[in-house]
Formats: C-alpha cells, sequence, structure tokens
C-alpha cells in the first residue's frame, strides 16, 4: 500500500470489567498486553507515524522504549479518559492532521485498540488492503456476518466527524451514518479479533 496510514493506538481505557489492575500492564503470553499491539504496529513498518494515547504513565513508559528505539511513536496524554474512547480518537486524529505528508497520495487513520492480544500482521494487512478513497474499513467473521468493529481503518474524509465525536461516542457512529462507505473484510481466523476484557477472557486466550 502507497497510500499515506497514520496509526492511532488506543490506550486510555478505564478497563473497569478487570477489577483493579490495569489490563493493559498485565502479562499475556510473556509481556504485558499492550505490548502486543505496539510490537505488531512497529514491526510492520507501513505506517506513517504512530500516534500512543494513554493516560497511565506505566502504560506511556512501554511506547516511550519503543520511541528510544527509533520507531515513529508519538506518546500524546489524554487527561479525560472519562470522556470515553472518542476523546482518543479525537486526540489520535488531530495529531496525524498536524503532520505534513506527499501531496497526491489518500490518507487513512488506523484505529488499534491495545486488548486484542492475538492480532496478527496478516490481518492488518488484509484490511489495509481493502481501502479505497471515501471508506471505512473493518473486519468480520469467516463464520458470521457480524462486524467486529476494530480494529478500523477510516479515510481522510471523515476527519471532521472523527474530531467532533461527542463524550461516549465511539467510531462506530460513523459507520452508521455511512453505511455505503463501509467494507467489511472477511478474518479467517476470529480469535485475533477477540478483546480481553476481563481476567476469564485473559485466561481462556492464553
Amino acid at each position: 500500500m502507497t497510500d499515506t496510514v497514520f496509526a492511532i493506538l488506543l490506550a486510555a481505557g478505564y478497563s473497569r470489567r478487570f477489577g483493579d489492575r490495569n489490563k493493559l500492564l498485565t502479562s499475556f503470553r510473556g509481556k504485558p498486553l499492550v505490548r502486543h499491539t505496539l510490537d505488531l504496529v512497529c514491526g510492520m513498518g507501513c505506517f506513517e507515524r504512530i500516534f500512543f494515547i494513554y493516560a497511565d504513565e506505566e502504560v506511556a513508559a512501554l511506547a516511550r522504549e519503543h520511541i528510544a528505539a527509533g520507531h515513529p511513536v508519538t506518546a500524546i496524554y489524554n487527561p479525560s479518559p472519562e470522556k470515553g474512547q472518542g476523546e482518543s480518537v479525537r486526540l489520535g486524529t488531530a495529531a496525524a492532521n498536524d503532520v505534513e505528508v506527499s501531496g497526491g497520495t489518500a490518507t487513512y487513520y488506523f484505529f488499534f485498540p491495545c486488548d486484542q492480544g492475538l492480532l496478527d500482521a496478516a490481518t492488518v494487512r488484509l484490511l489495509l488492503n481493502a481501502a479505497q478513497p471515501g471508506c471505512i474499513v473493518e473486519p468480520s467473521c469467516s463464520h458470521s456476518l457480524v462486524s467486529h468493529g476494530s480494529p478500523s481503518l477510516f479515510s481522510a474524509v471523515f476527519r471532521d466527524e472523527l474530531l467532533s465525536l461527542a463524550p461516549g461516542e465511539q467510531p462506530r457512529l460513523l459507520k452508521s451514518r455511512h453505511p455505503a462507505a463501509v467494507i467489511q473484510v472477511t478474518v479467517p481466523n476470529p480469535a485475533v479479533l477477540e478483546d480481553i476484557d476481563t481476567p476469564a477472557d485473559l485466561e481462556r486466550l492464553e
């Protein structure tokens, strides 16, 4: 893919269903859960910039390790995580909007939750390869037409709407507003899309 794609990693959630622990710092398959998404995105080498939205300094420290290693990561503090995911989406989109890119290329925002510990590069490439100007790309399972919603890629034509999400709103609101723009991509292995929301999820997917 030769277009400009910004990766926006959403790592500022409260993890209420996980209990007292910050789930992103909980070990999953030998390393903190959030490291799986960081390592995946940084290792692919296809993103113009990577914006890591955080609310916890311990979580941010893991992103700064990647910055120190020379990856194009920018850590952005979210001072209002109580406003919901839309606030992190807004911060990441605004940061990407401030980056100058070469003229003549289509621009996309690729939003990654940081609790999909089994997400792999093959799945990310499937979504990237489906991108078209003016589209929203999301995954679905091979055995179901039900969308999983994340990770998802948005064309920059939706920039203003992403920037104007109200507290409590999520990017999926745009999918309901623009159903004709949505491209669903079949993912052969649904396990790679599973969120780790509870200790039971962690144990089952471990």
